[in-house]
């Protein structure tokens, strides 16, 4: 499949139309007195070229449009930066310092690259959960995909064991999409100044190894899936409740008759819960191996009871 890149990272004029109209008009309400300063030739050119900008252009563009600002302007940016950060890393210098405007233009350039970096962070966050997100749903259609073939293999040969096996696994997969999903869209981002637990680059990285284990996950959801059904089916997990709840939350599948049509024979009601306990399987990934230890300590207690 073809490496297709982030839109956000590659269409800066598409994506951040009104930030990149709001730097460019920043810049052209310079006053034309200030043609003769520094950086306000190089600022011009990246502002006649704002179609064309990458991200780390346009930063540059704005930070050279606040250098340049004159006092009562530098004051205005001033006050919006300050409304932006709910715990600056500086406070704002107050008028009656010495050097004032110089300190000011000092800290408005800190606070709005820190800014700038912010917007960064989440930029690159939003990016690897979007190939995370791809890799999701790379995974979910070539295993639906494999799932409806042998589902269909087992129709022609007249197996509904293997369709009711490819659909439990399928449900077990698909559980794990949606747990994986939602952990994604968690990762929201945040505005600077906000102090946020764990680091942003940590966050990145996080995401970024994600994509090895996304596909190991989904698996692991339709092996659990499976697992899951074999211990309903067999009676297994009931002995962990009792009665009442065994009737009502779980399939009865004991009680079904032998022969090739079987699946046929399950009741509406109890496929449901069998679809269900299928996607919960996968969804809640430590379900099943809870309910093995369960089991498992059950037996050695027993085991131990007989010595």
């Amino acid at each position: 499949m073809a490496n297709h890149a982030y839109r956000p990272l590659a269409q800066v004029r598409a994506v951040g139309g009104p930030y990149v109209d709001q730097v460019v008009a920043d810049f052209r309400a310079l006053p034309a007195s200030l043609a003769s300063e520094p950086r306000y030739g190089e600022a011009r050119a990246l502002a006649d070229a704002s179609d064309t900008l990458d991200w780390q252009q346009l930063f540059t563009l704005e930070l050279w449009v606040l250098q340049l600002m004159p006092r009562p302007l530098l004051e205005a940016r001033a006050a919006l930066l300050e409304q932006l950060f709910s715990h600056p890393a500086m406070p704002r210098p107050k008028a009656a310092e010495p050097d004032y405007e110089e300190r000011l233009r000092s800290w408005a350039l800190s606070m709005q690259s820190e800014r700038q970096w912010a917007f960064r962070k989440n930029l690159l966050r939003e990016q690897e959960g979007w190939r995370l997100r791809r890799r999701l749903n790379e995974t979910l259609l070539a295993v639906s995909a494999l799932a409806a073939l042998l589902a269909w293999v087992g129709w022609l040969l007249g197996w509904p064991m293997l369709m009711a096996l490819m659909a439990v696994i399928w449900l077990g997969v698909s559980g794990a999409y949606a747990s994986v999903a939602r952990r994604i869209q968690s990762a929201s981002a945040g505005r600077p100044g906000e102090n946020q637990g764990g680091s942003a680059l940590g966050d990145i990285c996080a995401l970024d190894i994600g994509q090895d284990s996304v596909v190991q996950g989904m698996l692991l959801g339709g092996l659990f899936a499976l697992i899951g059904s074999l211990l309903l089916a067999s009676g297994m997990m009931q002995q962990l409740f009792s009665e009442p709840v065994n009737a009502t939350l779980f399939p009865q599948l004991a009680s079904l008759p032998a022969g090739p049509d079987w699946l046929w024979r399950i009741k509406p009601t109890e496929l449901a819960k069998l679809a269900l306990w299928s996607f919960l399987f996968g969804f809640a990934e430590r379900l099943v191996p809870d309910v093995l230890d369960k089991l498992t300590g059950r037996l050695k207690a027993a085991a131990a009871a007989r010595k």
